[in-house]
């Protein structure tokens, strides 16, 4: 059954010094929100960050454009990347996952709905356990939600416990799309995903095909600026992305060396 070894995973940790992490924060409308998740990240940082991709909505504003280039030119590990496709987060993954020089890559939104603290827990969990990735999970003790839609919780519950069910896992938050992989993995796996079912599709179709995935908590918080443009209906992208990796074999084209180092 689908993610089953992964709670036979033998722990072997690996150093801190092997991990070069390229962190992709999609940005489409924000400005106060990347100021602080920057600044969050690189406070927490302990050696590991290698880049920081900005990967900008070319309809952005103005003031978030130049809030990234302020970035760029003060960091020397940001990096401005404007989205050739448009629109869709399912491309900003994509294109990010394609831009990134690390042996791992965070991908994260600019709008502080993911918890930018949490990177440096996702990335200890790989320390600790030598696993391909990492996914945030909303649902696990310490985590949480906070200013949720009541109707998208109870959804999103049902969702998860179905969907556990499917693949047999312990892994409990399939439709967030804050995580960290293995390039191998961002390199290997055949993306489709254009719009948020890409949140799915990222952790789905790596348990499919037999990578070791972990998780750790995180609380969501709603966006404090900026509006979400992912309407209700657009959820229903999540149940058929995951009915359609369930039901097909997902083939891999792994590299013959470990890129990124």
């Amino acid at each position: 059954m689908h993610g089953l070894n992964q709670t036979t995973k033998a722990k072997k940790e690996i150093p801190l010094s092997e991990i070069n992490l390229s962190i992709v924060v999609t940005v489409y409308s924000e400005t106060f929100s990347i100021n602080e998740t920057l600044d969050i990240l690189l406070k927490n940082d302990r050696k590991y960050i290698k880049e920081i991709i900005l990967l900008v909505s070319p309809r952005a504003s103005e003031e978030t454009f130049a809030i990234c280039k302020q970035w760029v030119a003060k960091e020397p590990r940001v990096r401005l990347v404007i989205q050739k496709n448009n629109p869709g987060i399912g491309w900003a993954y994509r294109e990010g996952m394609e831009a990134a020089q690390g042996n791992f890559v965070a991908l994260m939104a600019g709008d502080l709905e993911t918890e930018p603290a949490a990177v440096d827990r996702m990335v200890q969990k790989i320390v600790e356990t030598g696993c391909d990735g990492v996914i945030a999970n909303r649902w696990l003790p310490g985590g949480g939600f906070t200013n949720y839609e009541p109707l998208k919780y109870v959804l999103n519950w049902i969702f998860q416990k179905i969907f556990r069910v499917l693949f047999w896992t312990r892994l409990g938050d399939f439709t967030f799309g804050f995580k960290i992989l293995s390039r191998e993995i961002a390199r290997a796996v055949p993306w489709e995903g254009t719009l948020h079912e890409v949140c799915i599709e990222t952790t789905l179709k790596p348990l499919k095909a037999g990578y070791y995935l972990e998780q750790v908590p995180t609380v969501w918080v709603g966006r404090k600026e900026g509006k979400s443009i992912n309407p209700f209906f657009r959820n229903f992208r999540y149940v058929k992305m995951g009915l359609k990796i369930f039901l097909t074999p997902v083939r891999v084209v792994k590299p013959t060396s470990r890129e990124g180092a």
